[in-house]
């Protein structure tokens, strides 16, 4: 039997809106740790989520793009 997991999270795991909740949250965690160190391994964990969410972001916008494309045309 398998369970689908994805209903158990208030944000579907692997999703847009949580790689920009990731985004967003590591960013405040950037600004507000002292630790040099720490704020180095964060910048890096940021950069990496920053390349995920922008390629889903191209995604999306390729996603929308045709959307609007494909109906105009039509007319």
């Amino acid at each position: 039997m398998t369970v689908d997991l994805s209903e158990q999270y208030a944000v579907p795991p692997g999703s847009i809106k949580e790689y920009r909740y990731a985004v967003y949250f590591d960013g405040l965690a950037l600004w507000q740790e002292k630790n040099p160190v720490h704020r180095a391994n964060i910048a890096h964990r940021l950069a990496e989520l920053m390349t995920t969410l922008a390629q889903m972001e191209a995604e999306e916008a390729s996603k929308y793009r045709e959307q609007c494309v494909l109906p105009n045309e039509a007319a």
